[in-house]
């Protein structure tokens, strides 16, 4: 064969692997949280196997162990206080139209229609059919069988992940080797950053949040902490909805802090909400991710609403690192342009 014509069928191959990885996008999603584990967790292995001289499987397998330890621990500790959250939360919501409707008398004429628009449209019976709860069910199997298939995945993307892609590697043209190996490490380089940065965004904005909030005195800090934390994972979107959440729950909540009142209290929790993010985007973020993935916020904007539309939140989770490889293959590509016109 050729190079010519092997270069064409090579071609051809990654093609043909990407149209069917995205008809089939349906069952990957196990399979890829399988490898942001592994791109989470391969340091500690890493570790592990270089200093302390364990096996790699036996290091996966304490790393297990110590996740499943520490969630166990952590779901004795904070249950109680997460229970007892989430049941007022509930009951929160229930009656969030009704305690709602003080409030909306004493907004400005423009906007009163508008929320009370809303607040109908959150008053109407919501009606479960046996349709849907038959439904549950096939669902509810379906992501048991997922989470085993995650941790199946994610076991052997530990410990073969290097092997594997090697072997990938090897496949390609020897003429293309160089060229394949700067790229796999750029894109190795952006995929790591990125999603160890995340976690650790995750982590620190949950513990600062409940701090802050629970200052304050809004009500179930835990789990807003919590879910404000999670939706760092959606760029720019996710942290003004978490704010306005926060917002919102003060505003109908009392007996906040330091004699505030509701509108005071979600004035308050908006500027907490504001000096979070500025401190993430100005001090935390440049040095905790290097701003590594190097993308003007539209384009991150743009990705993120395009993998919502293609993938749900597996799209919009996936969106920035994979713009951020688009954008080191298109510099990679004007780079050698550019060389063959000298």
């Amino acid at each position: 064969m050729t190079i010519r014509l092997r270069t064409a069928f090579f071609i051809f191959l990654a093609v043909f692997a990407a149209w069917f990885l995205y008809i089939e996008r349906a069952i990957l999603t196990p399979f890829i949280l399988g490898i942001i584990f592994a791109y989470i967790f391969n340091p500690v292995i890493n570790f592990f196997y270089r200093y302390i001289k364990l096996p790699r499987t036996l290091s996966i397998v304490i790393i297990y162990l110590t996740i499943v330890s520490l969630f166990i621990f952590l779901g004795v500790t904070l249950t109680r206080q997460v229970t007892n959250e989430s049941s007022e939360f509930k009951s929160f919501i229930n009656k969030l139209p009704e305690t709602t409707e003080m409030q909306v008398d004493n907004l400005p004429s423009w906007i009163k229609p508008v929320a009370q628009d809303t607040l109908s449209f959150l008053e109407k019976p919501k009606s479960i059919s046996s349709t849907s709860v038959f439904n549950f069910f096939p669902q509810a199997i379906t992501s048991i069988i997922g989470f085993f298939i995650f941790l199946f995945s994610g076991f052997y993307f530990l410990r073969d992940g290097k092997n594997m892609f090697n072997k990938l590697l090897s496949l390609a043209p020897g003429t293309y080797r160089g060229d394949l190996d700067y790229l796999s490490l750029r894109i190795n380089n952006v995929l790591r950053g990125y999603l160890r940065g995340q976690v650790f965004m995750v982590f620190l904005v949950s513990v600062v949040l409940y701090i802050a909030l629970s200052i304050v005195g809004v009500k179930f800090a835990l789990i807003l902490a919590i879910f404000s934390g999670l939706v760092e994972i959606v760029p720019i979107i996710g942290p003004i909805f978490a704010g306005a959440v926060g917002a919102l729950i003060a505003l109908t909540s009392s007996n906040l802090s330091f004699g505030l009142n509701s509108l005071q209290g979600a004035v308050v929790v908006i500027v907490v909400y504001f000096v979070v993010r500025q401190i993430q985007d100005y001090f935390v973020a440049p040095g905790v991710m290097g701003r590594i993935v190097k993308l003007h916020p539209l384009v991150i904007l743009f990705s993120v609403l395009a993998g919502q539309h293609i993938w749900g939140i597996m799209g919009v989770i996936l969106a920035v690192p994979i713009a951020g490889v688009i954008r080191i293959l298109l510099e990679f590509s004007m780079e050698k342009i550019n060389k063959s016109k000298k």
